[in-house]
């Protein structure tokens, strides 16, 4: 038991840690006059609720262009102030000139923790919209893309030295910090991905991020096909002849998993039970289909240790 309360809690600051950073602290409210912040250029297309897209502005003299990369003032200035990768910018209904971005994390912010570098920034689906008044100033930002396999090592060696070398001069000349891209950090996931850059900062109004949290909320909507021989369930869809795992107390005559398991070690270990998707069967009381009142006839195939004395 103490074991286990001491995993638990392992968990649980690890849980912590990677969903700090992601806290979405409403920006500040600079006092800032429409003279400050003009459109530069001519206005573009229009977004899918109608207000109009641009693709450069200047706020406090400083350019702020599409798929550039900002500081965005927070109301705690007790902390750093996040970088966000503009996607696109539009003027809404009310007149205000409004940024669609992404979240960049610093280094330390992600799970690298103090061995990440201090110039290294992750991309994430963290999306925000907030005022252009809210921009505290432009960043430098370099998109990096770099190639893989053993026959770019060399290369990539030297690039790396170079780089190095150039921001050590920056550092002594105290010149402002010169950050870079490369990886999307996507905690949710576990892991870092390459870049997709054929769809960051096109100002067409349409954010890469948000469109795939829609459609991967409309498949974690329930659904059952007419036939009813397919339904949808958190993402994936299962169809009859099927091949399915269930959890294991669901065939306990108590209510419990019954223990297969011979070592003590493992006492609390239970397989999940493999079935076979024989026909969905849809409450006649309820118009649309939900999991609380949809159920499943399957059939159930046991394994060695479930039959053995």
């Amino acid at each position: 038991m103490e074991e286990d309360s001491e995993v638990e809690k392992e968990k649980t600051l690890l849980l912590e840690k990677i969903k700090k950073p992601y806290s979405v602290v409403k920006p500040t409210k600079f006092c800032s006059s429409n003279k400050e912040i003009t459109w530069d250029g001519l206005p573009g297309d229009k977004t899918c609720a109608g207000e109009t897209l641009y693709k450069r502005a200047i706020v406090r003299g400083d350019a702020v262009a599409v798929g550039s990369s900002v500081l965005v003032e927070m109301d705690d200035s007790d902390d750093v102030s996040p970088i966000y990768f503009v996607e696109y910018m539009f003027e809404n209904s009310d007149g205000r000139k409004m940024v669609h971005g992404r979240l960049m994390l610093r280094g330390l912010q992600t799970v690298l923790g103090t061995s990440a570098n201090e110039r290294e920034v992750f991309l994430t689906n963290d999306c925000l919209v907030f005022d252009l008044g809210d921009v505290k100033q432009t960043v430098v930002m370099d998109i990096r893309l770099t190639p893989w396999g053993y026959q770019h090592r060399k290369t990539n060696a030297n690039n790396d030295k170079i780089d190095r070398a150039r921001a050590e001069e920056r550092r002594r000349r105290r010149l402002p910090l010169e950050y870079y891209c490369r990886s999307l950090y996507w905690p949710e996931r576990g892991a870092f991905f390459c870049l997709s850059t054929n769809t960051m900062g096109l100002g067409s109004g349409v954010c890469q991020s948000c469109k795939m949290k829609e459609t991967q909320k409309e498949k974690e909507i329930f659904k059952v096909n007419k036939s009813k021989t397919t339904f949808s369930l958190k993402g994936a869809e299962y169809s009859v002849k099927d091949f399915v795992y269930l959890r294991p107390h669901y065939f306990a005559a108590d209510g419990k998993a019954m223990d297969t398991s011979k070592s003590r070690k493992n006492a609390r270990l239970k397989p999940f039970v493999v079935c076979h998707l024989l026909e969905i069967e849809l409450s006649k009381s309820y118009k649309l289909a939900d999991p609380e009142s949809t159920k499943v006839k399957v059939r159930r195939f046991f394994r060695p240790d479930d039959i053995s004395p």
